[in-house]
């Protein structure tokens, strides 16, 4: 189980990286778009900016657990995946985009799930 579990961990480690990458590419690209705009313009490149960056916040905290799933600290990972797990919850309720949101928190909680019954020595 720690191997298959480890497994998912790049994978998710992989993913995550690419999401991260693509949304430093994107805050790069709204600032080069918006430099030397005023106005309005200026003001819509600063909300895609904020709203990017806002959009890492999630990743940055599941590639900190993907990296203590990989160190075989699965308390810290079970910690981190609830912290998801309502981030998921916050974004079911918040936005349009519902689908995201439900598999965010299926693999959420299958996460905690299989961290805290590695924590607990069951596999």
């Amino acid at each position: 189980m720690k191997t298959a579990f480890k497994v998912i961990n790049i994978i998710l480690l992989v993913i995550y990286g690419l999401i991260a990458i693509l949304a430093v590419i994107g805050i790069m690209g709204a600032g080069a778009a918006t430099a030397g705009k005023t106005g309005g313009e200026a003001a819509l490149g600063g909300v895609a900016i904020l709203y990017l960056i806002l959009a890492l916040i999630p990743t940055v905290i599941a590639i900190f657990m993907v990296i203590n799933g990989l160190k075989e600290n699965y308390n810290m990972c079970f910690k981190l995946a609830a912290i998801l797990m309502v981030l998921n919850i916050i974004s079911f309720i918040a936005s349009d985009n519902k689908g995201s949101a439900v598999f965010g928190l299926i693999t959420s909680i299958a996460y905690c799930f299989v961290a805290k019954k590695l924590d607990d020595g069951a596999f």
